[in-house]
């Protein structure tokens, strides 16, 4: 009898864990905040074109690593961008 509580227990935590992501996944952020990360995905690449030149031209000790931190973090940028889009990894719109 306690293996099958057990047991009823872990499916049943499995399956909200399961509808809470999926919720999650399909859910998309207030207008405003999809506004918001459109406006920083817009001016994050022109930004980190010119930190990495300043970087250059100063011959930085770090500027591979804050270089690369830049570049991801405008690819970041722009992945929250799409998601709060409605777009899919590939730039389609989800369904």
């Amino acid at each position: 009898m306690r293996k099958q509580l057990e047991l009823v227990l872990q499916a049943l935590l499995a399956a909200a864990l399961a509808a809470s992501l999926a919720g999650c996944a399909a859910t998309r952020p207030p207008a405003r905040i999809q506004s918001a990360v459109h406006t920083i995905n817009r001016y994050m690449p022109e930004y980190v074109a010119e930190s990495n030149k300043a970087l250059e031209a100063v011959d930085h000790p770090d500027k591979e690593r804050l270089t690369g931190i830049g570049d991801r973090l405008a690819a970041a940028i722009q992945a929250l961008d799409a998601w709060a889009n409605g777009q899919g990894k590939d730039g389609n719109e989800e369904q």
